[in-house]
């Protein structure tokens, strides 16, 4: 039987301390996050659909290491190879084959926070109830913070739902389609509806703001807001089976009128 409170104690303990793996930078290994959610997929499997889900970004959200002793960037040769499926079939007709390369995947603290809202489990559930009665607790101290802080906190969660829906609807298309799903199909949905919240291309304006990580993290409660209606809705549009330059001007009409409402408000 899984002990919530004790996972989350858990998990709340790790994204505390996380280790100096790379560069530097202080990351958290994928793993531990997937062992402490208790997530029935194999790791491999779960980590690269939550990837895919939520548009973590290579290099600015996780990067893939062989192992944590000796960290080592891969590139995506190396993690194909990494595959068992791919390596006996690369060497079938060998007499011993390679062995096997172990895959981490490190990510950022934001990351690791993302990964544990997303899970639908209890525990994950546990989680978003931690984080929403971590930032009630602000209400004795700043209150005007807290407001700000809790709603910010409800319109993430709620975004991460319809973020889900959005890239389901996405790959329930291409099978209707019978065509083959590619990365990038998720990331140019991804890059459409940040691109209408910010009013401008979101590559352009990361560049311009010296922003690294995920845009979203930056959002207000208002343009969380805005997020959340525009990624429900396209979910809507693509189980429609509507071409996407048409679902983007839908999308650019109903940002268009969510800001013009705002600024009359």
């Amino acid at each position: 039987m899984i002990n919530i409170k004790q996972a989350k104690t858990e998990i709340t303990a790790l994204l505390a301390h996380p280790l100096n793996l790379f560069e530097g930078v202080e990351g958290i290994n994928a793993r531990d996050v997937h062992r402490l959610l208790k997530v029935g997929r194999d790791y491999s499997t779960w980590i690269k659909a939550r990837i895919k889900q939520a548009g973590f970004i290579e290099n600015q959200d996780f990067v893939i290491v062989e192992n944590l002793s000796s960290p080592v960037l891969l590139s995506k040769s190396d993690e194909e190879l990494s595959s068992p499926v791919l390596a006996s079939a690369k060497n079938k007709r060998s007499s011993m084959a390679r062995p096997q390369k172990l895959i981490d995947y490190i990510i950022t603290l934001d990351t690791a926070k993302h990964l544990c809202l997303m899970e639908k489990n209890e525990i994950g559930r546990a989680i978003r109830q931690h984080f929403i009665e971590a930032e009630k607790q602000l209400k004795q101290v700043v209150p005007k913070v807290y407001r700000n802080t809790l709603a910010k906190t409800q319109a993430r969660l709620e975004a991460i739902d319809h973020n889900r829906e959005m890239t389901d609807a996405i790959q329930a298309y291409y099978q209707r389609q019978g065509k083959a799903l590619k990365p990038h199909h998720f990331s140019i949905n991804h890059e459409l509806v940040d691109s209408l919240v910010l009013g401008e291309n979101v590559r352009q304006w990361k560049a311009k703001h010296g922003i690294l990580g995920r845009v979203r993290d930056s959002f207000n409660v208002n343009q969380m807001t805005l997020l959340k209606l525009l990624l429900k809705t396209n979910a809507s549009l693509i189980n429609l089976d509507m071409p996407y330059q048409e679902r983007k001007a839908q999308l650019q009409k109903l940002s268009q009128r969510y800001l013009s409402e705002q600024l009359a408000a």
